[in-house]
């Protein structure tokens, strides 16, 4: 701003700042010169829209008034030709490491293993202090994520057998559906057929009343305060990514291909797998965040194929998913990172937090 204040990238950092600080009349002014200087940038319009918007309700919220004026604006990707540069990846390989290096703090290490591949080293520094951590959702999305790393020999077999010994006994217990299915699950070849005894046994999990009970809400809290331990002060896109990697989602993933594979079946069986599935996939399917509803539909609709008359409900599973995607790909089109208004941030992550599906929802509402 200060080397080219008249270019359409400075007049854009400038409105956001003029709108941050509530100065509507010096924005609307900026927004001005911005679409003099770049006519044919949707972020003028939208920044037009925006000042409009706040102008009309100044006390209300950042994330309504942005998905108003987005939509009024027509769509558009602000991935293609943006007016600012890219911003600087906030959590690549060398955040993870700094989490890594900021603290011996156990349970934060592991966070950091699930937010990026952990080196040979990393991974046999995990097999000698896994006995330390203590949380049981921690140690499921261990294995889960190690589940398909390529890891030292012998940290894999020592961290596997340390787990399976801890967690085995949990998932027998457990009112919720997500650590059984992954024992179940986690050491068969997804090739192969799923048998009798699997197909009881993930009925007992179906009847389950729930996948999983810790919020992802409070999963974000966890990941937060842990990276806070790590000298991270405003960890905010570390503590979402890591706690969409303790959702994981291997036993669901694992279990589509199983039953993909599992082609030859009596009839009844096949009924009684299509419901375990229906009902498994529906209490997936309940999760606030956009990837567990679209892994639980994805499953509702692979059970649908295996039941007589499910084909009005197989039609409104394959209508869900597509909004699912749809909702994917206005995100990406917006282009968040892009946008320097903090109190929008701070907006779409809480509405992230609270309910990620109806959140979202709003991009593709007709």
């Amino acid at each position: 701003m200060k080397e080219a204040p008249k270019t359409p990238g400075a007049l854009m950092v400038q409105a956001c700042v003029l709108l941050e600080q509530g100065a509507l009349d010096a924005a609307a002014q900026t927004v001005v010169r911005l679409r003099e200087a770049a006519p044919e940038q949707a972020e003028g319009r939208v920044l037009e829209a925006l000042v409009r918007l706040r102008r009309a309700n100044p006390a209300g919220g950042w994330r309504e008034a942005f998905i108003a004026a987005w939509l009024e604006a027509g769509r558009p990707d602000f991935g293609m030709d943006p007016l600012l540069p890219e911003e600087t990846p906030g959590w690549g390989p060398e955040a993870i490491r700094a989490v890594w290096t900021g603290t011996q703090a156990p349970d934060t290490r592991l966070l950091a293993a699930l937010m990026g591949g952990p080196s040979q080293e990393q991974q046999r520094w995990v097999a000698r202090h896994l006995s330390e951590v203590a949380d049981p959702d921690m140690l499921r999305a261990i294995l889960e994520t190690f589940h398909s790393e390529v890891m030292d020999e012998t940290a894999r077999r020592q961290i596997q057998a340390s787990l399976r010994e801890r967690l085995t006994p949990l998932a027998a217990e457990s009112k919720e559906s997500q650590l059984p299915l992954l024992m179940l699950l986690e050491q068969t070849s997804q090739e192969a057929p799923l048998t009798k005894e699997e197909l009881q046994a993930l009925e007992r999990i179906a009847a389950l009343p729930r996948y999983r009970t810790t919020s992802f809400a409070r999963l974000y809290a966890d990941a937060e305060r842990r990276l806070k331990v790590a000298g991270i002060q405003a960890p905010v896109e570390g503590a979402f990514m890591a706690a969409v990697g303790e959702l994981a989602l291997v036993g669901p993933m694992v279990l589509f291909k199983r039953v993909k594979a599992t082609t030859e079946l009596p009839e009844k069986d096949r009924i009684r797998l299509g419901r375990a599935l229906w009902t498994l996939g529906e209490r997936i399917a309940e999760g606030n965040t956009l990837i567990e509803r679209l892994a639980g539909l994805r499953q509702m609709e692979q059970a649908a194929g295996l039941l007589p008359d499910f084909e009005a409900k197989r039609a409104q599973v394959a209508a869900d998913l597509a909004r699912g995607r749809a909702m994917v790909v206005a995100s990406n089109q917006i282009h968040l990172g892009g946008w320097p208004l903090p109190s929008l941030h701070r907006d779409w992550l809480k509405a992230s937090l609270d309910n990620e599906w109806t959140h979202l929802s709003a991009l593709v509402a007709p």
